[in-house]
């Protein structure tokens, strides 16, 4: 879910960025190095970096276990994890203008686009994502400080994005047969 969401964004930014710039855009890109440590953003180029997952406990479910029937039988079944994305929008360009001007498009792309659905961006059915909103988020100095201290590297220009919210529920689930737990415990009783 995590991969596709920032791959949407990044497509749907290339696509905003070609009508602006009027030429094929695949300024959008992920960093690619093995070695991240410092990070190293790309030249000439607008890098979504995600720096934070948190769940979003706003819209948590009350219930520990939410139930649900199937095959005629009631289970108890984990609530759905609810997560948010905070996604850095770093704009590295040899030209600082054009970091800037490329940033404002960053800016304005989500100033116009704050809510994806599946009507809008059909890539989301693929994942079952029912809904994305896109928030931007002003961090304090100190602590937008205490991000780029973290990364290892100098201040670029770039802007902070909160993406929620994505469900994560996995009706999986590892059944343990009853006649092995018992064996499990007669086991562990003899050796006593």
């Amino acid at each position: 879910m995590i991969h596709t969401t920032l791959g949407i964004l990044k497509d749907k930014l290339n696509e905003y960025f070609g009508l602006k710039t009027e030429a094929e855009s695949n300024l959008i890109k992920f960093i690619t190095a093995t070695n991240n440590d410092p990070v190293t953003f790309l030249n000439d180029s607008v890098t979504p970096f995600l720096i934070n997952i948190s769940e979003d406990r706003k819209f948590r479910n009350a219930d520990v276990y939410s139930g649900s029937i199937q095959n005629g039988i009631r289970t108890q079944v984990n609530p759905e994890i609810r997560i948010e994305l905070l996604v850095l929008f770093v704009s590295k360009f040899n030209d600082y203008s054009q970091s800037l001007k490329f940033l404002s498009y960053v800016i304005k792309f989500f100033q116009a686009n704050r809510v994806f659905t599946q009507q809008n961006t059909p890539e989301l059915s693929d994942e079952n994502i029912e809904k994305l909103t896109i928030e931007l988020v002003t961090l304090p100095l100190e602590e937008q400080n205490q991000v780029w201290h973290s990364l290892n590297t100098s201040y670029l220009p770039s802007v902070l994005y909160r993406v929620r919210l994505l469900s994560f529920l996995d009706d999986t689930t590892i059944e343990v047969a009853t006649g092995q737990i018992q064996n499990l415990q007669m086991s562990i009783t003899e050796k006593e």
